[in-house]
């Protein structure tokens, strides 16, 4: 064994015969072991530096373009909940002005109408919820929905740069016209007058 680590420890031998000079000789064994320690602290440094969109981008695109699909649903059953429950709070607040109501159900006509419009936002999000699920599995329906989502896709949807470019260039052809507009208004004015009107 002393042997083996003395073979390992002695400097290597230029061509000229003299020993190349260099650092402090490490054995193999420890050499190994701390080019071993530092990959796994680079590697923590790099992950640490990644931030957690990368996640959140590699799930948006597995899920493809069916993220369009759900959030359509999503945004059809808030629509529809929201209109429901308003549709129940104005039908309930009106019967509760009714004498037949009042006789009939007096403790429906009996609620405040901040508690009306509560329960009616309950019961307009119940309704839209069973309608959303209901249409969600509809085998038709999910097909045309998937076609859209999958054609809504393809759209190059143009980027920032582009968006706020084209915004100034609205903003200072509508300005430059409004001025030659008003313009040739006092100009034409002027001329009419001249010609109308008693010349001064």
């Amino acid at each position: 064994m002393a042997k083996g680590q003395k073979d390992k420890q002695t400097p290597k031998v230029a061509e000229d015969g003299e020993p190349e000079e260099s650092g402090p000789i490490v054995p193999a064994e420890t050499s190994s072991l701390a080019t071993r320690s530092e990959e796994p602290e680079a590697a923590d440094a790099e992950g640490a530096g990644e931030p957690e969109e990368a996640e959140e981008e590699a799930a948006a695109a597995q899920l493809g373009t069916e993220r369009y699909v759900l959030a359509g649903f999503f945004a059809a059953g808030m629509l529809l909940a929201y209109l429901l429950g308003k549709i129940v709070h104005g039908v309930w607040a009106t019967l509760s002005n009714k004498d037949w109501f009042s006789r009939t159900l007096p403790a429906l006509s009996a609620v405040g109408d901040d508690d009306k419009a509560t329960y009616g936002m309950v019961v307009g999000g119940i309704v839209a919820l069973v309608v959303v699920v209901r249409s969600f599995r509809n085998p038709e329906l999910r097909t045309w929905s998937d076609e859209v989502a999958a054609e809504l896709a393809k759209v190059k949807w143009p980027t920032k740069k582009e968006v706020t470019n084209a915004t100034f260039v609205v903003i200072a052809t509508t300005t430059v016209a409004t001025l030659y507009l008003a313009l040739l208004d006092r100009f034409w004015a002027f001329v009419t007058n001249i010609v109308y009107g008693d010349g001064s």
